[in-house]
C-alpha cells in the first residue's frame, strides 16, 4: 500500500492540494453574501478595462510617459487559497501546488552586504513592476529581507532569497548575476482572463530571449461550482530554458525559470535537482548476481545452517509451529514440513559491488524469500497466506472494521522480534487498512531500515523491505541509489 502512495506521490499530492484548495475557496466564497459577493466579483481588472483610460501625462522633459502599474482594487485573493504557509516554507517557494524536490544541503550563508542586498531589492522591484504589474504601494521592496543560501554539496550556485513583509512575496535570484529563478506574489486582485502566451512573451523578453516552440498546459484546480481557481503553464525559451507561469483567479502571480525541459517537468530550477528523468538520472549500479555454492559461502556470509534457522524462526512465528499447524488443519508431515531440502535454498553472489550476497528460499506452499547473507535482513518475501493459529496471534477472524488494531501490531512485533531479535526492533505501527479486506503494518528497525507486512483477510501475504525510513524503492538499498549524470551526485530516491 505504501508503495502505491510513493510511486504516485506527485499525482496524489497534486490531487490532495486541489481538494484542499477547492474546499478553502468554497468556504471563502460563503463568507460573502448578496451585494458583498457581487461587489468583489465586479471589481476586477476586466471591469476596469471597460472604462476609458486617462491619457498618461508626458514627463517633465517632454519625453513620452512610461507605463505605470494598473491601480489595484482593494480586494485581494484570500491567503487561504494561496496557501503561502506551505508554499513559502522552503528556500525555493513553490509557485504551484505540485511536489518538487528541495535539496537538504542548502544552508544559510554569511550575511549579505548592504550593496548586494540593495541591488537584489532593486532587481526584485523591477521584476514585480514589469512582470506582475505591481509597484511599491503593494510591496515594500526597500525593507525586504535578503538572505544568502549556499549549497554545501557544491552542485548548485549560491542564491539570494527575498521575502516581503508578512510573506507578501517571495523571490529567489542567483547571487552571481541576480538572475531570476522564482518569483511569487501573494497580494493581488482577481482579474478577468488569462493571457498566458502574452505573459510568456514578456517574461522571455525580460530574460533576454524569445519563446521557443514547446509549451505545456499543466491544468489546475476548480471550486465546487466548476470555476477555475488556479492554472499552470510551461513554455520553452529559444535558449533551451523553460518557464512556468502560475495563475490564481486568472491573475499571474508566479514565475519559475528552469534550466531545461527536465527541470521544468519536475518543477525545479536546477538540473542538479532532477531526480526522476531517465535522460538525466540512472541507477548507480544495476543488479548483477551469479549463482554460487551454498556449501562455500564467502567470507563473512552466514552459513546455510544459520539461514535455515532464521527461516524456521520466522515461519514458526508467522505461521505457528509446524506441529500446531498440522494439528489445526489435519495435515501430515509430508504436507506441512518446515525443514528445507537442498534444492529449496540457493546462494547468489553479488557482482555489482553495491549489494550483499544472498540466499533464496523457495518453500512451495509457504514462502518465497531472499535473505541478505551478511546482515541477515529479508530483502523481500511473498507468503502463501500465513497465519498463526495461537489465540494470542490469530488474525483471520478479525472483521474489517477492526483490522490494523492491537492484534495486528502484536502479531507483527512478535514475528519481527523472533526473526531479527528483540533488540533490533524499534517500533511497530499501522500503515493502512483498505479495500474491505487488506491491511499493512510497518515494523521499524533500530538501524533505520523498515518492513511493511501486507495482509489479506488476516493472512500474511508479503513482506517489503526498505533500506531507510524515507527511501522510495523497496528491496536492496542499491536499487534506490541513483546518480544525476549532469552533476555526478549520488542520492537515494525518497518520497
Amino acid at each position: 500500500m505504501r508503495l502505491f502512495w510513493m510511486k504516485n506521490k506527485v499525482l496524489i499530492a497534486t490531487l490532495l492540494a486541489v481538494l484542499v484548495l477547492g474546499v478553502a475557496f468554497w468556504g471563502g466564497l460563503r463568507l460573502f453574501e448578496g451585494n458583498e459577493m457581487q461587489d468583489i466579483m465586479v471589481r476586477t481588472s476586466f471591469a476596469e478595462a471597460e472604462a476609458t483610460p486617462s491619457p498618461m501625462p508626458a514627463q517633465a522633459d517632454g519625453s513620452p510617459a512610461t507605463a505605470q502599474p494598473t491601480a489595484m482594487p482593494a480586494e485581494l485573493v484570500s491567503e487561504d487559497i494561496l496557501n503561502t504557509e506551505w508554499k513559502y516554507k522552503d528556500i525555493f517557494p513553490r509557485i504551484t501546488q505540485n511536489y518538487s524536490y528541495q535539496a537538504k544541503t542548502w544552508k544559510e550563508g554569511d550575511k549579505v552586504d548592504d550593496a548586494l542586498a540593495e541591488a537584489a531589492r532593486k532587481k526584485a522591484k523591477d521584476i514585480y513592476y514589469l512582470l506582475f504589474n505591481v509597484g511599491g504601494e503593494d510591496h515594500d521592496f526597500a525593507t525586504a529581507a535578503v538572505t544568502r543560501y549556499v549549497d554545501e554539496a557544491g552542485y548548485r550556485e549560491n542564491v539570494l532569497r527575498l521575502t516581503g513583509k508578512g510573506n507578501s512575496f517571495a523571490c529567489v535570484l542567483t547571487e552571481k548575476d541576480l538572475n531570476l529563478l522564482i518569483a511569487d506574489n501573494a497580494r493581488f486582485p482577481a482579474t478577468a482572463t488569462v493571457h498566458e502566451k502574452e505573459d510568456a512573451k514578456e517574461v522571455a523578453e525580460y530574460l533576454g530571449t524569445t519563446l521557443g516552440k514547446g509549451a505545456k498546459d499543466w491544468g489546475g484546480s476548480r471550486d465546487r461550482a466548476g470555476n477555475r481557481i488556479d492554472q499552470f503553464f510551461a513554455f520553452e525559451l529559444s535558449d533551451g530554458r523553460w518557464i512556468t507561469l502560475c495563475y490564481t483567479m486568472n491573475t499571474l502571480h508566479g514565475i519559475q525559470v528552469h534550466q531545461d525541459q527536465y527541470s521544468m517537468q519536475e518543477s525545479v530550477c536546477f538540473q542538479a535537482d532532477v531526480r526522476h528523468s531517465e535522460e538525466i538520472v540512472h541507477l548507480v549500479a544495476e543488479q548483477n548476481f551469479v549463482q554460487g555454492s551454498p556449501k562455500e559461502p564467502a567470507e563473512g556470509d552466514m552459513t546455510v545452517d544459520q539461514i535455515a534457522l532464521m527461516y524456521r524462526m520466522f515461519l514458526s512465528a508467522a505461521n505457528g509451529r509446524a506441529a500446531e499447524r498440522r494439528d489445526a488443519e489435519g495435515k501430515t508431515v509430508e504436507e506441512l514440513d518446515y525443514n528445507l531440502k537442498d534444492w529449496e535454498i540457493t546462494y547468489f553472489l553479488d557482482k555489482s559491488g553495491y549489494r550483499e550476497n544472498f540466499y533464496h528460499i523457495h518453500k512451495d506452499g509457504l514462502v518465497d524469500m531472499d535473505i541478505a547473507a551478511k546482515s541477515g535482513y529479508i530483502v523481500h518475501a511473498t507468503c502463501d497466506g500465513l497465519y498463526n493459529p495461537d489465540d494470542d496471534l490469530k488474525l483471520i477472524n478479525i472483521p474489517y472494521d477492526k483490522m490494523g488494531g492491537v492484534e495486528y501490531i502484536h502479531y507483527v512485533k512478535y514475528v519481527a522480534e523472533q526473526t531479527f531479535g528483540k533488540e533490533n526492533v524499534k517500533e511497530v505501527d499501522v500503515n493502512a487498512v483498505y479495500d474491505g479486506n487488506f491491511c499493512t503494518i510497518d515494523a521499524y528497525m533500530m538501524d533505520g531500515r523498515w518492513y511493511e507486512f501486507c495482509f489479506e483477510g488476516g493472512r500474511l501475504m508479503e513482506i517489503q523491505h526498505y533500506a531507510m525510513e524515507r527511501i522510495d524503492i523497496m528491496g536492496w538499498g542499491a536499487d534506490a541509489l541513483y546518480v544525476n549524470t549532469v552533476t555526478g551526485e549520488e542520492f537515494y530516491q525518497e518520497y
